[in-house]
């Protein structure tokens, strides 16, 4: 696969454009890498807030994802969650029951964003990051470069990751989006529930009475289109909110 984008072609979501240092200190890390088409990813675990991307991916493609918060359901990123090591997108692909899922994913291929692995990193401070390299040509070349480099590609994601948070505080690098599908009230009922939590020892905890705590429940479950807490707290998850 050709690379379909140059160096003016990247988007850093959720810091302004005097930011734009943010790619070239990434290339830097990258090395060889960096004439591969890549996207690095990064967000909070537990706040529903809009994801920092470096990518030299085109620009349209970039632009949709942002705007649609593909990142929910990308499959990527959904498997990456639950992953500690290098993955191969056919692997996370393998493991896609969701629909929009795959849309997502035959609609990148048509920017020929197809065939990748990526890199994870799961931080003390909570967030998760991603390096996703795309093949650039033959990937029998592609595959066997990654593997036998698989250790420098990660050290790069390492080294990237501490400057960029070297830099910021996680509150300064990602925005809470205003019409995010939960509020923080509802972040943290669902998170006391997830753990085992009674409705009445979450209403103890977070200092408001069950039946404010089943009110709350009930809206989590209306907006994340499930019927009961077990299936919200499930949902949740498969979005990457908890």
């Amino acid at each position: 696969m050709d690379s379909q984008s140059n160096h003016s072609d990247f988007v850093v979501s959720g810091l302004p454009p005097s930011n734009a240092c943010l790619q070239s200190e990434l290339e830097n890390q990258l090395g060889m890498f960096q004439e591969l088409s890549y996207a690095y990813f990064a967000v909070p675990r537990n706040r529903v807030v809009a994801p920092l991307i470096v990518s030299n991916y085109p620009s349209p493609w970039l632009n949709t994802y942002k705007q649609a918060r593909s990142h929910l359901i990308d499959p990527i990123i959904h498997y990456g969650l639950k992953s500690c090591a290098p993955f191969s997108w056919s692997a996370a692909l393998e493991a896609v029951s969701c629909d929009q899922s795959r849309e997502l994913f035959r609609r990148s291929s048509e920017h020929r964003i197809c065939s990748g692995t990526t890199f994870v990193l799961h931080d003390p401070c909570g967030v998760f990051s991603s390096l996703s390299l795309c093949n650039g040509g033959q990937q029998a070349d592609f595959d066997r470069l990654l593997a036998d480099r698989q250790g420098q590609i990660q050290m790069a994601l390492i080294h990237f990751h501490s400057w960029l948070m070297s830099m910021r505080t996680v509150d300064e690098l990602f925005s809470t989006l205003a019409n995010g599908p939960l509020s923080a009230r509802e972040m943290a009922v669902l998170k006391w529930v997830k753990m085992g939590k009674s409705y009445r020892e979450t209403g103890l905890i977070c200092e408001i009475s069950e039946r404010t705590v089943k009110f709350h429940m009930s809206n989590i479950a209306a907006k994340l289109q499930v019927c009961n807490a077990k299936q919200a707290v499930y949902e949740a998850q498969r979005q990457g909110l908890l």
